[in-house]
């Protein structure tokens, strides 16, 4: 663009707070997480997210966790792959799991609800809200979950950690991530999807005493559930405030003139800015 030009950004207004990755180098470290669950021993276990994915060409690390001693290839993941989702895991001695969704199930700048829950029998993906079907590549060992990586000690948002280096840096952004420690049937990841709150109490009693962490973004690194732990910040990952397909939009489009102009306002349920470059 030159100055003068116009260009108009519209998109989507439903936002979440989040911390957002530039696919370069950043990434939000989380061993103390990892390290847990290995303490804990778990053998069933849930990971729930929001995520806007800035495209749905590449491949992305969003959790994961790996062992930092080089040539150790146990490890844990939950990845964009594409416009897919997989997750895969095995121990130093043998395979494990390796699934990824069949159908096309992201949209590029799109948030979307990500749900992987290990019942103690193999993984299921479920997408905003819903079980959806999985190709089993691997399905040696389905019901590994934390019990059978006992040489964890590293967790990474936003990245795949493995053998102790990083690659697969995410272009996006996450909101906020649970983890419990059970795994959550299938009219629980429905509740917490729809942030229904005409469930019993007892019901959230049960959610509530399995939840080890809650990262909500709100100005806060540190999670609110039981573990605690707080997460670090690598290279330029940030706090982005409530965020959405709109603002993530505008972000990406780089405007640094002193005099570009911006008149924004709302179409329905979408924001539509008209920018125009300065000089």
């Amino acid at each position: 663009m030159t100055a003068g030009d116009v260009e108009v950004i519209k998109g989507k207004i439903n936002s979440h707070l989040a911390v957002s990755f530039d696919d370069v180098d950043d990434e939000l470290q989380i061993n103390a997480h990892a390290a847990a669950r290995v303490a804990a021993n778990d053998t069933t276990g849930t990971y729930m997210f929001w995520f806007l994915p800035d495209n749905i060409t590449g491949t992305y690390g969003l959790i994961s966790c790996g062992d930092a001693v080089g040539g150790a290839v146990e490890t844990f993941l939950i990845q964009q792959a594409a416009n897919d989702i997989r997750v895969y895991g095995r121990t130093q001695a043998a395979a494990g799991f390796d699934f990824i969704t069949t159908a096309a199930a992201l949209v590029a700048r799109e948030w979307v609800h990500i749900t992987i829950v290990q019942d103690g029998t193999k993984p299921r993906i479920y997408i905003n809200g819903t079980l959806v079907a999985a190709t089993e590549t691997v399905a040696t060992n389905a019901d590994d979950w934390f019990d059978e990586w006992a040489g964890l000690d590293e967790g990474r948002i936003g990245c795949t950690t493995l053998n102790g280096g990083e690659s697969e840096f995410l272009g996006g952004t996450i909101g906020p991530v649970k983890y419990w420690s059970v795994g959550l049937t299938a009219a629980q990841v429905a509740i917490e999807f729809n942030d229904d709150a005409s469930h019993s109490t007892a019901e959230q009693a049960i959610l509530d005493a399995a939840l080890e962490e809650q990262w909500d973004w709100d100005g806060l690194l540190t999670s609110s559930g039981g573990d605690a732990t707080t997460a670090v910040v690598v290279a330029e990952a940030y706090l982005s405030g409530w965020t959405s397909e709109w603002s993530r939009l505008v972000e990406l489009r780089g405007y640094t003139h002193a005099n570009d102009n911006f008149n924004t306002f709302r179409d329905g349920t979408e924001y539509v800015t008209i920018a125009i470059q300065g000089a």
